[in-house]
Formats: structure tokens, C-alpha cells, sequence
């Protein structure tokens, strides 16, 4: 009889831990799957983040040069305006400056 109980208890630790191994290697298997589904998604938010970062540059990088180009527009417009001025306004305008510059003539 003590034989018995003891081949049952045997029996029983035998089966404990074999169901100990199994849970063991099912958890590693659910931590592995998830290791891998987290990685993945990682590497999608990575690739997200650098489209957008990348038309997010080009959308700047575009929007700056149109505004680049439309103040080089109105400077080109202001320097031509500027070398159209005729010599009399010009004369005119530099006496203007000359004599807040220069001392008054008491000669």
C-alpha cells in the first residue's frame, strides 16, 4: 500500500511537472508573439513617423520658397522702381539729406 501511494504521488509530481513545462513554454511563446507583434508595430510607427516627417519637410521646404521667391519679387520691383527715379528726384532728394547732414552755410 505505501508502495502505491508513493507510485501515486510520483505519478501525480510527474504530471505537475510536466504541466509546469508546458504553461512554461506557453508563456514563453505568448511573451515571444508579443515581443514580435510589439516590434512590429514599432517599426510601422517608425516608418509613419518618417513619411510624415518627410512630406512635413517638403510642405516647409516648398512653402519657403514660394515665400522666398515673392520677397525676391518685391525687392527686384523696389530696385526697379528705385533705378527708374529720374536724376532730378534723385538731386533733389540727396539735397534734402545733405542739408540735415551738413552744417548751415553762414558764408
Amino acid at each position: 500500500m505505501e508502495k502505491d501511494l508513493l507510485q501515486a504521488v510520483i505519478k501525480v509530481e510527474s504530471k505537475i511537472q510536466h504541466s509546469l513545462e508546458s504553461e512554461r513554454k506557453k508563456a514563453a511563446e505568448w511573451l515571444e508573439s508579443v515581443r514580435v507583434s510589439l516590434s512590429n508595430e514599432l517599426e510601422a510607427k517608425k516608418r509613419q513617423l518618417d513619411e510624415e516627417y518627410t512630406r512635413s519637410l517638403e510642405k516647409t521646404t516648398n512653402e519657403c520658397e514660394l515665400r522666398a521667391k515673392q520677397e525676391i519679387d518685391v525687392v527686384n520691383r523696389v530696385a526697379e522702381n528705385l533705378q527708374n527715379l529720374s536724376d532730378d528726384i534723385l538731386q533733389d532728394t540727396v539735397r534734402e539729406f545733405l542739408q540735415e547732414i551738413l552744417p548751415p552755410d553762414n558764408g
